[in-house]
């Protein structure tokens, strides 16, 4: 990479940091370029609030919920006593619904006409990972997108769980890094189409659009499980692009492994209580790029996947998971009561989220 080239990409990232934070960080010609190691990144999507202890009353409005299981039994291994369980909704300060996908009520229909979301309108939120979503009811969105983020009604927030059980112990590995970056993954969306594009005797990508994950023998399934934490392992940089929704799972296996995510998602919101220095941010347009740019970072990978790690502990760990989902309830019951209750154009949005995922799920039926 030559030293224009260079001097581009680093004031791209300086772009993406003053979009981020708080405090616009200034570049001119001649003055040195600051590592973004040492540069915190802060999200536009919520506020710092001091947390007061809070009781969650955890539900959902339909029958089958694993991601509500599944935040049961963080809140049982929680290393912090800022919040708790509670048993009757009377009691909460915080009504959450926790709920998947639910392509047989994609407008949530069962969800807001449930008895507990009119009686208590002013404490009731959803934790929502659809991945078009639109804006139900106030809470925590994995896929809210930039131009539909309401900082009075949402925050963006991690998945519950990352299904795959071979990426938990990565981290405790020395494993040689045999591939400067890869990406392992379906040709959801089509920022995808360039990553296959790419070239490079270090870089590893594969395109998996012919394995249906929900159609498939536990023995495949077992199988491709492992042979992507092997080559996420072995990558010292791992491509996120964005699928269907904004973010990712991917992004948050690659922090609990312990290596650096290449986040490409121009609509992505980032989660406020992290800081995502560690992280690299791609815009969709510069894929085509990301070889050279990771060249010139390979000797920060090291640190930041440290700093990934770390993060990822910190926020996202089974034993400190259910206290993040707690502080962003906090921080938004601190907001404007009055705020938070409109819910401008969600309308619109909700028709077409809903029409897409239809289409989406069709396709996958008619696929088998």
């Amino acid at each position: 990479m030559n030293s224009i080239t260079l001097a581009k990409f680093c004031i791209f990232e300086l772009k993406f940091v003053r979009r981020m934070s708080p405090q616009p960080i200034n570049f001119r010609r001649g003055e040195s370029i600051p590592s973004l190691s040492s540069i915190k990144l802060k999200s536009e999507s919520g506020s710092s609030f001091p947390t007061t202890p809070m009781k969650l009353y955890l539900t959902s409005a339909y029958r089958t919920h694993s991601c509500l299981d599944s935040l049961r039994n963080y809140a049982e291994l929680s290393s912090s006593v800022n919040h708790s369980v509670c048993t009757e909704p009377a009691e909460a300060d915080a009504i959450v619904f926790i709920e998947n996908t639910q392509f047989d009520d994609l407008l949530f229909k069962t969800l807001l006409k449930h008895p507990l979301v009119e009686q208590y309108k002013d404490n009731v939120f959803m934790y929502n990972e659809v991945d078009r979503p639109w804006d139900a009811l106030p809470g925590l969105y994995c896929c809210m997108t930039t131009n539909n983020f309401n900082p009075n009604r949402h925050r963006a927030f991690a998945y519950l769980h990352t299904p795959n059980p071979y990426i938990g112990s990565i981290h405790k590995q020395e494993i040689e890094k045999r591939w400067l970056y890869s990406f392992v993954g379906s040709m959801s969306h089509s920022s995808r189409r360039p990553i296959m594009q790419l070239r490079d005797d270090r870089g590893y990508v594969q395109d998996t659009s012919d394995f249906n994950v929900w159609n498939s023998h536990a023995t495949e399934l077992e199988i491709r499980g492992q042979s992507y934490a092997n080559i996420l392992a072995a990558s010292q940089f791992v491509l996120c692009p964005r699928g269907i929704g904004s973010s990712s799972i991917r992004l948050f296996e690659t922090m609990q492994a312990g290596r650096v995510p290449v986040i490409i998602s121009d609509d992505w919101v980032p989660p406020s209580e992290t800081d995502w220095s560690f992280a690299i941010k791609i815009e969709e347009r510069r894929i085509s790029s990301i070889p050279g740019f990771l060249k010139v970072l390979q000797e920060e990978s090291p640190e930041r996947g440290l700093a990934a790690r770390k993060a990822w502990e910190d926020n996202y760990a089974p034993e400190t998971l259910f206290n993040t989902l707690g502080d962003l309830l906090d921080s938004l019951l601190a907001s404007d009561a009055h705020k938070r209750r409109t819910n401008h154009g969600s309308n619109l949005q909700k028709w077409l989220a809903t029409g897409e995922l239809l289409t989406r799920a069709a396709a996958q039926r008619l696929r088998g």
